[in-house]
């Protein structure tokens, strides 16, 4: 039981490492006092690092990668070092990476962003005489060419008049040529590691490279292409004048193979390059590649990672159908199958409600934490914490999602509840029986939602990663994990691939798999519910998550586990601890919209009372009366806030009295003078997650027979403050 003790007090204080890292939008002039205050900041909020990204609104006379810009730097690299918080250093200023700003190109203006285009002839025979090195790979039949030149592409920079469109911003490099990617290295990785090379590897643990892509932005019709790739593919068989398909989506086999080197080529002059750097200056590589479903750019990642961004994935669908949902796992799976201990998403980036800058809700940060969490990303990268919101700098992408934010002096619960979630994701082994073949750009994802909605795990398994794994007792092994069933949706050629090794492992359809590989079996249908089962230090647990807009409340039995064993109940989220009700044969599973639970099965946890409070149960609904109504606005309230007061005589106190009101967006409550808590998000009302939540607050250790008084203070969307006044609407929602 010592073992177990352990875990638990480990689960509930997880330590700094596993941190959120989140960005820090470095975009205004450098003061030393103020990265101080705020770096001290983050770590008394819990949050012991962060990616160091140069952004728009740094000022001219502080050029990227000069000496002014390194005095900023290694301050701001010795604070962090002397807060005991990581570093991760961002590549680039500002995106795509790969460029240094434009100095690669200022270096050798012939090291530009490159690519074929599909021009008229009139206009081919312009761009070969206005480009001395232009080329024509393929001439058409009607006259029409396929050119290889420039592109004209640009990156964004991170001075202001560098944005995209704007005449000053930087050209980007063709990072498909080896000679610009070594410029690229020398210029940044050489120089940050000649300034930093005492931190590296202790303070400084990676570089982060963001979507690299060598058209550039803006870069119109053009398409990817490297010198000497026609004849790559007119040795394999491929017919140039069949590139026209890149340009009228007319897809064939030489298209086709064009992809497949096309990608070979930017990881083999890229990626490698880039991980083979990190590795020997004992750092890792880490950040994300272009598309959700690029996979082989991964395996070059010490710490493979996605981008969670533009509410693609919408708490309002529950995030199984959208053409992005498989990135997180994807990612998560290939670390697995990797032996990475850790793998990242930057999250939250320009994920607000209703075309709305700025309107994000707590609310919508703990579905998309538990989003992540619930596929195994355990390293969260929040986008973003700015340096500065003066003048346009807020709105440059936004929101802040940290101290600029209004539920920032609460900030520690999201850290502690980050860190919990991640250490569960680390070192640990999922309970999938069944792999998912996919392989680049080609990842099922659609197809699976009955998998998630029927509690039925599995794991993304790349091809590539497939020819390595080994069929022993009958299952497809790999690393720690023994697939009974494979399925495989990407067809015929697939088959013919894998059948021979594969046997009658390999299936072709999620159906039949579903009433097997059950986590639990449940009394009723719960398709907003996900359940993992984990084993880390050989000690069983399941995560449970309510994906959906409605509470579950169901009679639940764990399938892989005896049925008379006790269970205990952890909320992740209070960091709450309480024996469930039943066994894990037959307990009862009650879970609000957007909450979590862990159970662990044969553990009391009885020794962890002075440890973690005591698990509170949603009881009845009599016993949390819903208050709304009795409140009185009250006049003078600050600006984008709104306070209101209950006055009561009460004759009896138990000291276990709660109430709920309902309100938007962050709720605080004082009783008595004296502050009971702060609620930054609800249940809430229906599936389609409207504005008002309810907020629970436990007043019965502040009541006192006789006159009480209730004092709450609701805060607005920060939209109001950064937008427009009013244009979110907050405060109780009374008749």
């Amino acid at each position: 039981m010592e073992k177990q003790t352990q875990m638990l007090r480990e689960i509930l204080d997880p330590g700094e490492e596993f941190t959120p890292i989140p960005f820090w939008f470095f975009n205004d002039a450098f003061q030393e006092d103020k990265v101080k205050k705020q770096l001290e900041d983050f770590a008394e909020k819990g949050v012991n690092g962060f990616v160091l990204h140069p952004r728009i609104g740094v000022p001219e006379d502080m050029p990227y990668l000069s000496e002014a810009y390194f005095k900023a730097v290694r301050y701001i690299v010795e604070t962090a070092d002397s807060l005991h918080m990581k570093v991760v250093l961002y590549d680039e200023g500002m995106y795509p990476s790969g460029s240094a700003h434009g100095m690669v190109v200022a270096a050798d203006p012939e090291y530009a962003s490159r690519g074929i285009i599909l021009l008229e002839e009139k206009a081919a025979e312009e761009k070969l005489a206005r480009e001395e090195s232009a080329e024509v790979i393929a001439r058409l039949k009607d006259g029409r060419a396929i050119v290889y030149g420039f592109t004209g592409g640009t990156i964004r920079g991170i001075h202001f008049g560098e944005d995209d469109g704007e005449a000053g911003a930087p050209k980007s490099a063709d990072i498909l040529n080896p000679d610009a990617v070594d410029e690229f290295i020398r210029l940044t990785h050489d120089r940050y590691y000649e300034e930093l090379k005492q931190y590296f590897g202790n303070t400084v643990i990676a570089f982060f490279t963001d979507e690299p892509c060598s058209l550039g932005r803006n870069a119109g019709r053009f398409r990817e292409w490297a010198r000497g790739l026609e004849k790559e593919i007119l040795e394999a068989g491929g017919r140039l004048e069949e590139l026209e398909g890149l340009f009228t989506k007319q897809e064939n086999a030489t298209t086709a193979l064009y992809r497949k080197l096309i990608k070979r080529r930017l990881r083999e002059t890229f990626y490698a390059r880039l991980s083979g750097w990190c590795e020997s200056h004992g750092i890792s590589l880490m950040g994300h590649p272009a598309e959700s479903d690029d996979i082989e750019e991964e395996l070059y990642f010490h710490i493979p990672g996605q981008d969670l961004i533009q509410r693609r994935i919408s708490p309002e669908t529950g995030g199984l159908r959208e053409a992005d949902s498989m990135h997180a796992k994807l990612s998560a799976d290939i670390a697995r199958h990797l032996g990475r201990r850790r793998n990242a998403n930057e999250c939250f980036g320009v994920c607000y409600r209703n075309d709305i800058p700025w309107y994000f809700t707590a609310g919508d940060m703990k579905w998309y934490i538990d989003w992540l969490g619930l596929r195994g990303v355990n390293l969260f990268v929040p986008h973003a914490f700015y340096y500065s919101v003066e003048g346009e700098r807020k709105g440059e992408r936004p929101p802040d999602v940290g101290p600029n934010n209004i539920w920032w002096k609460y900030y520690r619960s999201f850290s502690d509840y980050i860190k919990r979630l991640s250490y569960l994701m680390t070192d640990s082994v999922n309970g999938a029986k069944i792999a998912v073949l996919c392989d680049n750009n080609r990842v099922p994802c659609q197809e699976l939602a009955c998998l998630y909605e029927n509690q039925v795990e599995f794991n993304y398994l790349p091809a590539a990663l497939a020819e390595e794994a080994e069929v022993r007792d009958g299952k497809l092994c790999i690393r720690e994990y023994a697939y009974e069933a494979v399925l495989n949706l990407l067809g015929d050629e697939y088959r013919e691939r894998f059948g021979e090794k594969m046997g009658a492992l390999l299936v072709q359809s999620p159906e039949g798999l579903l009433e097997k590989y059950r986590t639990v079996k449940l009394s009723a249908d719960c398709p907003g519910l996900r359940a993992i089962r984990l084993e880390k230090q050989g000690i069983p647990m399941y995560l449970f998550g309510n994906e959906g807009g409605r509470a579950v409340d169901v009679e639940a039995a764990l399938c892989g586990e005896s049925g008379d064993e006790s269970l205990l109940c952890l909320d992740l989220w209070q960091g709450s601890l309480g024996p469930a009700e039943g066994s894990a044969g037959k307990f009862r599973l009650s879970l609000e919209a957007g909450q979590t639970m862990l159970l662990i099965p044969g553990v009391s946890g009885s020794d962890l009372k002075d440890a973690a409070k005591p698990l509170e149960r949603a009881g009845k609904q009599e016993d949390c009366p819903d208050w709304t109504d009795r409140f009185t606005l009250q006049e003078g309230g600050k600006e984008n806030t709104k306070e209101y007061m209950y006055q009561f005589e009460a004759k009896d106190v138990s000291g276990r009295e709660r109430f709920l009101v309902k309100g938007e967006e962050m709720a605080e409550c004082w009783c008595n003078g004296r502050f009971v808590g702060a609620s930054l998000f609800g249940e809430c009302e229906d599936a389609a997650r409207r504005l008002w939540t309810k907020h629970r607050f436990c007043v019965g250790p502040f009541l006192k027979t006789g006159e009480n008084q209730i004092r709450l203070v609701l805060t607005g969307s920060a939209a109001n403050v950064y937008e427009k006044k009013g244009s979110v609407e907050y405060g109780l929602l009374q008749e």
